[in-house]
């Protein structure tokens, strides 16, 4: 395992980390974590108006002021060709670019295996502490090109066992799968969670509604969601995101008055006024977001057994319930059961959310990334 200078700093490696996601938030907690003296974000895209919500400085791997403008143009556009696009013709720069950063003895926190690929040359790879957060459920990771999936699956595994040093797991639950996909021989695995800021105010009444924070994209399965709300008309079911199925999961909602659109907010206390339950219906997850500010402002989760962390977001029974089968019966009991007994669940929910205190996570990372017991 190569040791970082306790002394050197700290990069962090993300495409736009001022983009809306739960990546791009783990991103700038843990940027906020760490001494801002030492920490710094590297980027390839983000969104300029957003840059102020950065608390360390941000360098731009892909050149100058106009020409990240002009990438970060590309990049809002939606078109994921023309991002590929952009990205290739700048590819050596950014290479170029971040050899003469991490020259060595420094720490590279990676957040997808994809960057490590094709920007971090063997050199880079080799002279650094390369500590990889794994963000994903492992069972997905050879589904997404931007994991360990696509035509390059070798060889990023390949990276993977001879440079990474330190694997970041966000629950105790991923680990033995993950192990039957990668390589962990000779890699501290280390479990750090999500954290969110808890509300100074909590939630004080449980309106008979159920909240789903997504973007509505297949993978999410929204249609779920319109299914188990016709089996409870007087349930209302406010389902806050955009995306490319947001026009057919509304045609699919149109005879239901209970399903309401609510589009795109970041207002997630209001979220959690309105709503007294979060639904998640995912073929998978990482560790969702969503699922800790819900049990942070006390209400309860319902969820599918589709990923791992599922265990350690919910405590079944207790802070909100675990559907094993995914039929919308199963739901709408499991919804209908926890607005029965709300306030057995909103206990539980605010018991459990010691895990995701911002204070624990600030004090693993530091430990793991600033000491030396962390290495």
């Amino acid at each position: 395992m190569k040791n970082a200078d306790p002394g050197k700093k700290i990069y962090i490696l993300e495409a736009d980390p001022t983009r809306f996601g739960g990546i791009q938030q783990f991103v700038r907690n843990l940027a906020g974590y760490l001494p801002k003296e030492r920490t710094f974000l590297l980027a390839y895209y983000r969104d300029l108006a957003k840059e102020k919500e950065i608390p360390v400085p941000l360098i731009r791997l892909n050149g100058t002021e106009d020409r990240c403008k002009r990438k970060n143009s590309i990049y809002l556009s939606g078109s994921s060709l023309l991002r590929s696009l952009a990205l290739l013709f700048d590819l050596f720069r950014i290479r170029k670019n971040l050899a003469k950063i991490l020259k060595g003895g420094d720490t590279l926190v990676v957040n997808a295996a994809s960057a490590m690929l094709l920007f971090c040359s063997r050199k880079v790879l080799k002279n650094n502490r390369i500590v990889m957060v794994m963000h994903t459920a492992p069972r997905m990771l050879f589904r997404r090109s931007y994991n360990f999936g696509g035509i390059f699956r070798k060889y990023k595994i390949s990276l993977f066992r001879r440079y990474v040093d330190e694997v970041v797991l966000l629950s105790p639950y991923e680990k033995p799968e993950l192990e039957t996909w990668l390589p962990l021989q000779g890699k501290r695995c280390t479990v750090i969670r999500h954290a969110v800021e808890f509300p100074e105010k909590l939630p004080d009444r449980y309106p008979r509604a159920a909240a789903v924070l997504a973007r509505l994209v297949t993978l999410k399965r929204i249609d779920r969601v319109i299914a188990c709300a016709k089996l409870l008309p007087d349930v209302r079911f406010n389902i806050y995101g955009t995306g490319p199925e947001e026009e057919h999961l509304k045609a699919m909602a149109e005879t239901l008055p209970n399903v309401c659109f609510r589009g795109y907010t970041n207002d997630i206390e209001n979220v959690f006024r309105e709503n007294s339950v979060l639904l998640i219906t995912s073929e998978y997850e990482g560790y969702p977001v969503s699922g800790i500010e819900a049990c942070v402002h006390g209400r309860p989760v319902v969820s599918l057994d589709t990923f791992p962390a599922v265990r350690d977001l919910i405590e079944d029974r207790n802070s909100g319930l675990i559907v094993t089968e995914p039929s919308p019966e199963a739901l709408a009991d499991a919804v209908r059961n926890v607005l029965a007994d709300h306030e057995k669940f909103r206990a539980g929910a605010l018991e459990h959310r010691k895990l995701y205190a911002p204070e624990t996570a600030c004090r693993a990372w530091n430990e793991l990334l600033l000491t030396e017991t962390g290495r």
